[in-house]
Protein backbone atom coordinates (compact mmCIF):
# COMPACT_ATOMS: atom_id res chain seq x y z
CA UNK A 1 0.00 0.00 0.00
CA UNK A 2 0.84 3.64 -1.08
CA UNK A 3 -0.02 6.92 -1.64
CA UNK A 4 -0.41 8.88 -4.88
CA UNK A 5 2.07 10.96 -5.98
CA UNK A 6 0.09 13.83 -7.37
CA UNK A 7 2.60 15.65 -8.90
CA UNK A 8 3.64 12.82 -11.36
CA UNK A 9 0.67 10.42 -11.54
CA UNK A 10 -2.58 10.63 -12.52
CA UNK A 11 -4.41 7.45 -12.66
CA UNK A 12 -3.53 3.52 -11.83
CA UNK A 13 -5.05 0.60 -13.29
CA UNK A 14 -4.42 -2.66 -11.27
CA UNK A 15 -6.02 -6.34 -12.12
CA UNK A 16 -7.19 -7.92 -9.13
CA UNK A 17 -6.43 -11.44 -8.93
CA UNK A 18 -9.47 -12.65 -10.25
CA UNK A 19 -8.75 -10.61 -13.60
CA UNK A 20 -5.28 -11.98 -13.63
CA UNK A 21 -6.81 -15.36 -13.77
CA UNK A 22 -9.12 -14.51 -16.48
CA UNK A 23 -6.22 -13.04 -18.24
CA UNK A 24 -4.21 -15.71 -18.33
CA UNK A 25 -6.97 -17.90 -19.66
CA UNK A 26 -8.18 -15.29 -22.29
CA UNK A 27 -10.94 -14.78 -21.44
CA UNK A 28 -10.80 -11.06 -19.52
CA UNK A 29 -13.11 -8.66 -21.85
CA UNK A 30 -13.73 -5.59 -19.87
CA UNK A 31 -17.21 -3.83 -21.22
CA UNK A 32 -18.34 -1.76 -18.45
CA UNK A 33 -16.95 0.62 -15.67
CA UNK A 34 -17.90 2.69 -13.45
CA UNK A 35 -17.01 5.47 -10.51
CA UNK A 36 -16.68 5.40 -6.77
CA UNK A 37 -16.08 7.86 -4.26
CA UNK A 38 -16.08 6.12 -1.13
CA UNK A 39 -13.27 7.41 0.09
CA UNK A 40 -13.91 10.85 -0.19
CA UNK A 41 -15.36 13.16 2.61
CA UNK A 42 -18.23 15.91 1.45
CA UNK A 43 -19.34 17.09 5.01
CA UNK A 44 -16.34 17.51 6.95
CA UNK A 45 -19.10 17.95 9.91
CA UNK A 46 -19.08 13.82 10.36
CA UNK A 47 -15.19 13.97 11.10
CA UNK A 48 -15.76 16.44 13.40
CA UNK A 49 -14.25 19.49 11.44
CA UNK A 50 -15.95 22.74 10.49
CA UNK A 51 -14.54 24.47 7.14
CA UNK A 52 -16.56 26.69 4.84
CA UNK A 53 -18.54 25.27 1.71
CA UNK A 54 -15.41 26.95 -0.77
CA UNK A 55 -12.86 25.15 1.25
CA UNK A 56 -14.40 21.85 0.86
CA UNK A 57 -12.91 21.30 -2.45
CA UNK A 58 -9.00 22.05 -1.75
CA UNK A 59 -9.80 19.92 0.69
CA UNK A 60 -11.14 16.93 -1.12
CA UNK A 61 -8.29 17.59 -4.10
CA UNK A 62 -5.27 17.96 -1.44
CA UNK A 63 -6.28 14.55 0.51
CA UNK A 64 -3.56 11.73 0.14
CA UNK A 65 -4.85 9.13 -1.87
CA UNK A 66 -3.79 5.21 -1.84
CA UNK A 67 -3.10 3.47 -4.56
CA UNK A 68 -5.85 0.09 -5.70
CA UNK A 69 -6.31 -2.43 -3.58
CA UNK A 70 -6.68 -5.79 -5.52
CA UNK A 71 -7.24 -7.65 -2.63
CA UNK A 72 -9.10 -7.95 0.71
CA UNK A 73 -9.36 -11.31 1.42
CA UNK A 74 -6.77 -14.41 2.57
CA UNK A 75 -5.43 -15.92 -0.97
CA UNK A 76 -4.08 -19.28 1.45
CA UNK A 77 -7.29 -19.65 2.59
CA UNK A 78 -9.16 -19.42 -0.55
CA UNK A 79 -7.02 -22.17 -2.28
CA UNK A 80 -7.37 -24.19 0.36
CA UNK A 81 -11.11 -23.99 0.62
CA UNK A 82 -11.21 -24.99 -3.09
CA UNK A 83 -8.80 -27.83 -2.70
CA UNK A 84 -11.10 -29.32 -0.16
CA UNK A 85 -13.42 -29.00 -2.02
CA UNK A 86 -11.88 -30.67 -5.39
CA UNK A 87 -11.25 -33.19 -3.22
CA UNK A 88 -14.35 -34.11 -1.98
CA UNK A 89 -16.01 -33.80 -4.99
CA UNK A 90 -18.18 -30.56 -4.84
CA UNK A 91 -16.44 -29.26 -7.50
CA UNK A 92 -13.78 -29.66 -10.42
CA UNK A 93 -10.67 -27.78 -11.03
CA UNK A 94 -12.17 -27.17 -14.47
CA UNK A 95 -15.33 -25.46 -13.15
CA UNK A 96 -16.66 -22.19 -13.75
CA UNK A 97 -15.34 -19.28 -12.67
CA UNK A 98 -16.10 -17.04 -9.66
CA UNK A 99 -14.63 -14.35 -8.14
CA UNK A 100 -14.59 -14.44 -4.33
CA UNK A 101 -17.33 -12.61 -2.30
CA UNK A 102 -15.15 -9.94 -0.14
CA UNK A 103 -13.52 -8.69 -3.64
CA UNK A 104 -16.82 -8.85 -6.00
CA UNK A 105 -19.42 -7.47 -3.22
CA UNK A 106 -17.14 -5.55 -0.91
CA UNK A 107 -14.67 -4.03 -2.43
CA UNK A 108 -16.00 -0.53 -4.47
CA UNK A 109 -19.64 -1.89 -4.15
CA UNK A 110 -21.39 1.24 -4.49
CA UNK A 111 -20.90 2.76 -7.36
CA UNK A 112 -21.81 6.74 -7.95
CA UNK A 113 -25.27 6.57 -9.78
CA UNK A 114 -27.45 8.81 -11.72
CA UNK A 115 -30.58 11.24 -11.26
CA UNK A 116 -33.13 12.91 -13.17
CA UNK A 117 -31.79 16.36 -13.27
CA UNK A 118 -35.62 17.69 -13.33
CA UNK A 119 -36.14 16.64 -9.86
CA UNK A 120 -34.82 18.04 -6.60
CA UNK A 121 -35.17 14.48 -4.77
CA UNK A 122 -32.70 11.00 -4.62
CA UNK A 123 -33.05 8.38 -6.10
CA UNK A 124 -35.60 6.08 -4.12
CA UNK A 125 -37.09 2.42 -4.69
CA UNK A 126 -40.87 1.87 -4.51
CA UNK A 127 -42.05 -1.76 -3.65
CA UNK A 128 -44.81 -3.37 -3.78
CA UNK A 129 -46.36 -6.41 -2.79
CA UNK A 130 -48.73 -7.51 -5.03
CA UNK A 131 -49.26 -11.36 -3.46
CA UNK A 132 -47.33 -12.45 -0.74
CA UNK A 133 -46.76 -10.55 2.36
CA UNK A 134 -43.58 -8.77 3.91
CA UNK A 135 -42.62 -10.24 7.03
CA UNK A 136 -39.45 -7.93 7.80
CA UNK A 137 -36.99 -5.61 6.58
CA UNK A 138 -33.74 -3.90 8.00
CA UNK A 139 -31.21 -0.64 6.34
CA UNK A 140 -28.23 -3.18 5.56
CA UNK A 141 -26.90 -6.41 4.63
CA UNK A 142 -24.66 -7.73 7.31
CA UNK A 143 -22.60 -11.02 6.51
CA UNK A 144 -21.00 -12.91 9.11
CA UNK A 145 -16.74 -13.28 8.87
CA UNK A 146 -14.32 -15.07 10.55
CA UNK A 147 -13.42 -12.19 12.86
CA UNK A 148 -16.59 -12.65 14.50
CA UNK A 149 -17.97 -9.41 13.35
CA UNK A 150 -20.04 -8.71 10.46
CA UNK A 151 -19.17 -7.31 6.75
CA UNK A 152 -21.86 -4.73 6.56
CA UNK A 153 -23.21 -2.84 3.24
CA UNK A 154 -25.78 -0.37 3.13
CA UNK A 155 -28.17 -2.25 0.61
CA UNK A 156 -31.83 -2.11 2.47
CA UNK A 157 -33.13 -5.98 2.72
CA UNK A 158 -36.88 -6.83 2.54
CA UNK A 159 -37.50 -10.48 4.15
CA UNK A 160 -40.77 -12.79 3.17
CA UNK A 161 -41.64 -16.52 3.27
CA UNK A 162 -42.95 -18.83 1.53
CA UNK A 163 -43.80 -21.95 3.01
CA UNK A 164 -45.16 -24.95 0.79
CA UNK A 165 -47.53 -27.23 2.40
CA UNK A 166 -47.29 -31.42 0.53
CA UNK A 167 -49.16 -34.53 1.59
CA UNK A 168 -47.46 -37.80 0.39
CA UNK A 169 -49.55 -40.44 -1.17
CA UNK A 170 -48.62 -43.99 -1.28
CA UNK A 171 -49.61 -45.92 -3.82
CA UNK A 172 -50.91 -49.68 -3.03
CA UNK A 173 -49.28 -52.20 -3.06
CA UNK A 174 -51.20 -54.10 -5.83
CA UNK A 175 -50.62 -50.87 -8.17
CA UNK A 176 -46.52 -51.75 -7.85
CA UNK A 177 -44.81 -53.00 -10.43
CA UNK A 178 -43.75 -56.73 -9.90
CA UNK A 179 -39.61 -55.74 -10.64
CA UNK A 180 -40.30 -52.56 -8.11
CA UNK A 181 -41.55 -54.74 -5.96
CA UNK A 182 -38.59 -57.46 -5.72
CA UNK A 183 -36.31 -54.49 -5.75
CA UNK A 184 -38.04 -53.74 -2.57
CA UNK A 185 -38.87 -49.58 -4.47
CA UNK A 186 -42.29 -48.33 -3.09
CA UNK A 187 -43.44 -45.41 -5.95
CA UNK A 188 -44.83 -42.28 -4.01
CA UNK A 189 -46.35 -39.22 -5.58
CA UNK A 190 -46.15 -36.31 -3.81
CA UNK A 191 -49.28 -33.44 -3.74
CA UNK A 192 -49.09 -30.09 -3.08
CA UNK A 193 -52.00 -28.63 -0.81
CA UNK A 194 -51.38 -25.71 -0.69
CA UNK A 195 -53.09 -22.55 -3.04
CA UNK A 196 -52.03 -21.84 -5.94
CA UNK A 197 -52.12 -17.95 -5.24
CA UNK A 198 -50.06 -18.80 -1.90
CA UNK A 199 -47.26 -20.73 -3.92
CA UNK A 200 -45.91 -17.23 -5.54
CA UNK A 201 -44.35 -13.71 -4.71
CA UNK A 202 -45.79 -11.10 -7.32
CA UNK A 203 -43.58 -7.73 -6.42
CA UNK A 204 -44.06 -4.46 -8.21
CA UNK A 205 -40.97 -2.44 -8.45
CA UNK A 206 -40.28 0.69 -9.51
CA UNK A 207 -37.47 3.96 -9.18
CA UNK A 208 -38.09 7.03 -8.36
CA UNK A 209 -36.42 10.31 -9.51
CA UNK A 210 -34.00 8.40 -11.79
CA UNK A 211 -33.85 8.19 -15.58
CA UNK A 212 -36.18 5.87 -16.92
CA UNK A 213 -35.05 3.81 -19.48
CA UNK A 214 -36.16 0.61 -21.57
CA UNK A 215 -34.06 -1.81 -19.48
CA UNK A 216 -33.86 -0.30 -15.63
CA UNK A 217 -33.13 -3.28 -13.72
CA UNK A 218 -30.81 -6.57 -12.93
CA UNK A 219 -32.38 -9.31 -11.68
CA UNK A 220 -29.50 -11.25 -9.58
CA UNK A 221 -29.84 -14.18 -7.17
CA UNK A 222 -27.39 -15.35 -4.84
CA UNK A 223 -27.34 -18.42 -2.15
CA UNK A 224 -25.59 -17.85 1.32
CA UNK A 225 -23.50 -20.34 2.19
CA UNK A 226 -22.69 -20.89 5.93
CA UNK A 227 -19.34 -22.70 6.64
CA UNK A 228 -18.60 -23.32 9.89
CA UNK A 229 -15.02 -23.48 11.42
CA UNK A 230 -14.39 -24.06 15.07
CA UNK A 231 -17.17 -21.54 16.55
CA UNK A 232 -18.15 -18.84 14.32
CA UNK A 233 -20.34 -19.20 10.86
CA UNK A 234 -18.84 -17.68 7.93
CA UNK A 235 -21.63 -16.59 5.37
CA UNK A 236 -20.31 -16.16 1.79
CA UNK A 237 -22.03 -15.18 -1.12
CA UNK A 238 -22.55 -17.60 -4.39
CA UNK A 239 -23.66 -15.85 -7.43
CA UNK A 240 -26.69 -18.38 -9.31
CA UNK A 241 -26.81 -18.63 -13.05
CA UNK A 242 -28.97 -18.14 -15.76
CA UNK A 243 -29.64 -20.27 -18.17
CA UNK A 244 -28.96 -19.21 -22.02
CA UNK A 245 -31.25 -21.04 -24.39
CA UNK A 246 -29.07 -22.14 -27.94
CA UNK A 247 -29.96 -20.52 -30.73
CA UNK A 248 -30.66 -22.91 -33.65
CA UNK A 249 -28.87 -21.67 -36.71
CA UNK A 250 -29.24 -24.64 -38.74
CA UNK A 251 -31.43 -27.95 -38.79
CA UNK A 252 -29.75 -29.97 -35.86
CA UNK A 253 -31.07 -29.69 -32.76
CA UNK A 254 -29.38 -28.60 -29.18
CA UNK A 255 -29.74 -30.37 -26.22
CA UNK A 256 -27.70 -30.25 -23.04
CA UNK A 257 -27.14 -33.53 -20.85
CA UNK A 258 -27.82 -31.50 -18.02
CA UNK A 259 -30.79 -28.77 -17.97
CA UNK A 260 -31.07 -25.69 -15.99
CA UNK A 261 -33.51 -27.61 -13.62
CA UNK A 262 -31.35 -29.83 -12.73
CA UNK A 263 -28.20 -27.75 -11.99
CA UNK A 264 -27.85 -26.83 -8.55
CA UNK A 265 -26.00 -23.67 -9.91
CA UNK A 266 -28.48 -22.10 -11.97
CA UNK A 267 -31.32 -20.18 -10.84
CA UNK A 268 -34.16 -22.59 -12.11
CA UNK A 269 -32.88 -25.75 -10.33
CA UNK A 270 -34.76 -23.17 -7.16
CA UNK A 271 -37.45 -20.72 -8.62
CA UNK A 272 -39.19 -19.93 -11.69
CA UNK A 273 -38.41 -16.26 -12.90
CA UNK A 274 -40.69 -14.07 -14.74
CA UNK A 275 -40.61 -11.01 -15.41
CA UNK A 276 -42.51 -8.11 -17.27
CA UNK A 277 -44.53 -9.50 -20.69
CA UNK A 278 -43.26 -12.88 -19.28
CA UNK A 279 -45.80 -12.68 -16.62
CA UNK A 280 -49.14 -14.20 -17.37
CA UNK A 281 -51.90 -11.10 -18.73
CA UNK A 282 -54.83 -12.75 -16.27
CA UNK A 283 -52.53 -12.90 -13.18
CA UNK A 284 -51.05 -8.74 -13.66
CA UNK A 285 -54.78 -7.56 -14.31
CA UNK A 286 -55.73 -9.77 -11.64
CA UNK A 287 -53.49 -8.13 -9.25
CA UNK A 288 -52.70 -5.03 -10.85
CA UNK A 289 -55.69 -3.64 -12.60
CA UNK A 290 -54.60 -0.14 -12.75
CA UNK A 291 -51.35 0.85 -14.51
CA UNK A 292 -49.80 4.16 -14.62
CA UNK A 293 -48.50 5.57 -17.84
CA UNK A 294 -45.47 5.66 -18.23
CA UNK A 295 -44.55 8.29 -21.61
CA UNK A 296 -43.22 6.90 -24.69
CA UNK A 297 -43.08 3.59 -22.48
CA UNK A 298 -46.80 3.34 -21.38
CA UNK A 299 -47.91 0.10 -20.45
CA UNK A 300 -51.01 -1.01 -22.74
CA UNK A 301 -52.13 -3.80 -20.18
CA UNK A 302 -54.77 -0.28 -19.07
CA UNK A 303 -57.26 -1.59 -21.45
CA UNK A 304 -56.26 -5.12 -21.94
CA UNK A 305 -57.17 -5.67 -17.89
CA UNK A 306 -60.18 -3.55 -18.59
CA UNK A 307 -61.29 -6.05 -20.99
CA UNK A 308 -60.52 -9.13 -19.24
CA UNK A 309 -62.55 -7.52 -16.36
CA UNK A 310 -65.01 -7.37 -18.39
CA UNK A 311 -65.14 -10.72 -19.95
CA UNK A 312 -65.36 -12.35 -16.03
CA UNK A 313 -68.08 -10.32 -15.33
CA UNK A 314 -70.11 -11.33 -18.52
CA UNK A 315 -72.54 -13.71 -18.04
CA UNK A 316 -73.49 -15.75 -20.66
CA UNK A 317 -77.29 -17.15 -21.18
CA UNK A 318 -79.65 -18.96 -23.67
CA UNK A 319 -81.92 -16.41 -24.65
CA UNK A 320 -84.54 -19.23 -25.70
CA UNK A 321 -84.13 -20.77 -21.73
CA UNK A 322 -87.05 -20.43 -19.53
CA UNK A 323 -86.30 -18.19 -16.71
CA UNK A 324 -89.06 -19.52 -14.57
CA UNK A 325 -91.57 -22.03 -14.71
CA UNK A 326 -94.20 -19.66 -13.79
CA UNK A 327 -96.21 -18.57 -16.83
CA UNK A 328 -96.64 -14.86 -16.04
CA UNK A 329 -99.59 -13.02 -15.64
CA UNK A 330 -102.53 -13.79 -18.44
CA UNK A 331 -103.85 -11.10 -20.25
Amino acid sequence: MEFFNKKEEVISLKLTNFGRHLLSKGKFKPAFYSFHDDNVLYNSERAGVLETQNDSEARIQTTPTMHPQVAISSLEKEFNNNYNKILSGETTATSEDVQRTAEKHYMLSQPIGTSDINSEYSPSWTVQFLNGTLSGSSESLSMAEKSGGANTQLIPQLNSELKVETSEILEDVEDLNLEEAEDGFLQSNVSIVTNDDDLYFLLKVAENNGLFQKKNFDVEFFEIQEEVQGNTTIETLRPLLYSKRPEATTGVSFVDDITPDEDVTHVEYYFDVLVDDEINDEILCKFDPVNENMGVFADPRTKLCQDIINKNKRQVFDIYEDESDSPGEIC
